[in-house]
Formats: C-alpha cells, structure tokens, sequence
C-alpha cells in the first residue's frame, strides 16, 4: 500500500509540476505589478458582404473561418448599422467594428507574447468554448487540479505511516502554510 501511494504521489506531484510553475510566476507577476507581458497592435480593414449587419454571430464566424481570427465570440454590441465584437484568446484579441453603410471591418488585433498568454490563463476557465485550445487549457486545471488533491491526499497518508518523518513533514507544512498566508495578505495590502 506504501509503494502504491508512493508513486501515485509522485505521480501527481510530476504531473502538476509545470503547471503550478508557470501559474505561480505569472501569479506573482500580476499580484506584484512586475514586468512582464509585451503586446503588439495592428489594425486592418476588410470588405464585407452584404447581410451580416443581421447577424453578428454569423459575422463572427465568417471573420473566423474567412480571416483565421480565433478564439471565443465576446462582447457583441450593436449600435444602428455598427456591430461591434470581440473574438479573444489567450494569446491575441480581435476587436472588430463593422458598419454596414461602408460594408467594410475595422479589425484591431492584440497581439501578446509568451508572458502575457500565461498571464491571460488566469482569466481562462470552463470548457465549453468556442475556442478547442481554451478548451483543452479548462481540461488540463481540472486534471490538475484532481492531481494536487491526490498530491495532498497521499502526502497526509504517507506522513502517518513514517512516523521518523514526522517532523519534517510538521516543518514542511508550517513553512508552506506560513508562505501561502504571507503572500495572501501581501497581496491584500499592496
């Protein structure tokens, strides 16, 4: 039983790794203000055809499937013969303004660098997205997430059964808990 919990600890332990890393970083950088994300803007212009001042959503999906804009179809607003919208990703943003009269779109697109997409994953969750990658990020929390119950589970067990370890695992916890309430309420006060 010891063995088997052993590398199911291990296991998870691995697994979440890497994404509690990049969480963590890019945590801290949002929490402290660091540097960190760049992002590039460009805005081009393209014809539309007649018939989508009726239906942004199928507006949007045109953008999509004609232009590559991708991403999830946020903040539709019309306003006379002007639809705007946002197509949003981790990595870029595409605020689009169509006015029906010109038949023409105005595509202003954000472009972020690495940072700034691990950044913009703190604002990703669910799955059940338009977009497959925001999708398959929400899969990957949960199974991470399940990961760092079983991490925490096994690491509980396990310390009860070696009762030589007792004390490390006693100072490890301590030190761990002190870190997590010192930064929370560093946090609070900056």
């Amino acid at each position: 039983m010891y063995r088997w919990l052993r590398n199911a600890h291990l296991a998870a332990g691995l697994f979440s790794a890497v994404s509690l890393l990049v969480f963590g970083a890019t945590a801290l950088q949002m929490a402290y203000g660091l540097p960190g994300p760049n992002s590039s803007e460009t805005t081009t212009t393209i014809d539309v055809p007649s018939g989508y001042q009726v239906n942004p959503r199928a507006f949007a999906w045109w953008l999509m499937e004609r232009h590559g804009l991708r991403g999830d179809l946020v903040n539709v607003t019309t306003k006379g013969a002007v639809v705007e919208l946002t197509i949003q990703r981790t990595g870029a943003s595409h605020r689009v303004e169509y006015d029906s009269h010109r038949n023409s779109a105005q595509v202003t697109t954000i472009s972020r660098n690495t940072l700034g997409m691990f950044n913009r994953i703190h604002h990703a969750g669910g799955i059940e997205h338009q977009y497959w990658a925001i999708n398959l990020w929400g899969w990957m929390l949960l199974v991470s997430s399940i990961a760092l119950l079983l991490l925490a589970a096994s690491g509980v067990v396990m310390w009860f059964k070696r009762y030589d370890d007792r004390r490390l695992g006693a100072l490890v916890a301590s030190v761990g808990l002190g870190w997590g309430v010192t930064l929370l309420v560093l946090m609070r006060l900056h």
